[in-house]
């Protein structure tokens, strides 16, 4: 974010109180806006600040189809276009951090999802009512973001992950050679997904069919040579490694992909004995107590970190998105679908990509977000899931109503969603504060959610 501005950055403590619903975009850190909570619960640091413009964006219905691939779930059907403000130079513009020229060649993407909550109410239902308004804009050449980092002198491995995902297999014979492909779980505009095993070891795999004209690609300058990437191949292999790596990080793997004439198939890497957190939430009693939350978050942070750490701005972060493969007493996040990826930069963005029942307050408020503090918005809705069994509220609705925790959470539950679901994106706490919060660092065992909500 910008660094002209500071201002000390305001939390309520653990009285329970939200802070206010108003955020005035022509200053986002007018304190007027944060005083109702009492002295003593709130905590404040000092941050550099950054102003944003007014602007109201248009709302659209959408809908999103999910898939299950032995009992794991791959919600990789993402197709929705909204242009937060047109592109005034369509294709080309230069980083102002970056001397390399990023050129978007070919954002395209068809839209045929309805959403039953954009009207701003909270989902009714618990568990079996998923998110289902994922909006794709990838006719703005903001939709990728600019590469945050300097190209012309980037490490061996960029340079290698922007090779290979500028280049793939063209055999259909190949790639049936290689795999066998089962019973299609899953389609929608996007594309269609399906369940496969390697035939060399059977090992389990998802098998994603993407029409080449829903393809993203984009062009980079690295190291002085000029690669064209496929978006969704580039962003897999920088979060979670190269096709040797399966299994080393918390995103899951990219092993095989191939560009037929008609379509680009991605092999991914299917994690054994999991499920997605819609469905561990319900085989734990339809809610988490906090402690079983805590072991999920702490690791969704750390997750966060890593890639925005690699540039990979995630954008829809949500619970059909995370796994959780069982394969010992404490479940193990992994992390799916970056069809709404982009690269993470410090600067703000003016097209939005991902579930817009959990986009960030400032995109509904003032037309721009940012990729940490979205990221961090995004974990404190999913932590809140978690706790409450199902998505307690969209985003508008949040915004429009002076929504108060249950204050049989722990104050240190309490904390750390405040730390999460503050509106101002500059008094919203960062992923690295998540990390150091009591409640992500107290050994002490919680209350049971049965005891948190009446």
């Amino acid at each position: 974010m910008e660094e002209d501005l500071s201002e000390s950055k305001e939390r309520a403590g653990d009285g329970g109180a939200m802070p206010p619903k108003t955020m005035r975009c022509n200053n986002l850190t007018d304190h007027a806006e944060h005083t109702e909570a009492s002295e003593e619960d709130r905590v404040a640091e000092t941050h550099n600040k950054r102003k944003t413009s007014v602007v109201q964006p248009p709302v659209q219905k959408t809908r999103k189809t999910r898939c299950s691939i032995n009992n794991t779930f791959y919600s990789g059907t993402h197709v929705v276009c909204h242009d937060g403000k047109p592109s005034k130079n369509q294709g080309r513009r230069s980083n102002a951090s970056d001397p390399s020229v990023i050129v978007v060649k070919n954002l395209s993407v068809e839209s045929q999802k309805t959403n039953a909550n954009d009207d701003g109410e909270a989902p009714k239902k618990k568990l079996s009512t998923r998110s289902t308004d994922v909006k794709r804009d990838v006719s703005s050449d903001e939709d990728a973001g600019d590469v945050n980092q300097n190209l012309s002198s980037a490490s061996s491995q960029e340079e290698k992950i922007f090779e290979m995902s500028s280049s793939a297999n063209t055999s259909t014979a190949d790639f049936e050679d290689k795999y066998y492909e089962l019973c299609r779980l899953g389609a929608g505009g996007y594309g269609y997904v399906y369940d496969g095993l390697r035939k060399s070891d059977n090992f389990p795999v998802a098998i994603k069919h993407i029409p080449k004209e829903n393809v993203r690609w984009e062009q980079v300058i690295c190291n002085g040579k000029e690669f064209k990437i496929i978006l969704e191949v580039a962003f897999m292999l920088k979060a979670a490694g190269l096709p040797g790596s399966v299994g080393q990080s918390a995103a899951v793997s990219l092993l095989d992909w191939y560009i037929l004439d008609e379509e680009l198939i991605l092999v991914m890497e299917n994690p054994v004995n999991s499920i997605d957190l819609w469905d561990y939430i319900e085989s734990q009693g339809g809610s988490l107590e906090e402690h079983k939350a805590k072991m999920i978050l702490k690791q969704l942070v750390d997750a966060a970190i890593d890639m925005h750490s690699k540039n990979v701005f995630h954008r829809d972060i949500k619970l059909e998105n995370v796994l959780i493969q069982k394969i010992s007493d404490v479940p193990r996040v992994r992390i799916i679908d970056f069809g709404c990826g982009c690269f993470s930069t410090d600067t703000p963005y003016d097209s939005f990509c991902g579930t817009l029942a959990h986009s960030p307050p400032e995109w509904i408020q003032c037309q721009k977000y940012w990729a940490r503090p979205t990221t961090v918005w995004q974990l404190g809705v999913l932590f809140y899931s978690l706790l409450k069994g199902h998505v307690p509220f969209t985003t508008a609705h949040y915004i429009n109503n002076d929504i108060k925790f249950n204050t049989a959470l722990s104050t240190d539950v309490r904390i750390l969603l405040r730390m999460c679901l503050t509106l101002d994106p500059k008094l919203r706490s960062s992923l690295e504060e998540l990390k150091q919060s009591r409640f992500l660092n107290n050994p002490a065992l919680c209350l049971p959610s049965d005891i948190l909500y009446k």
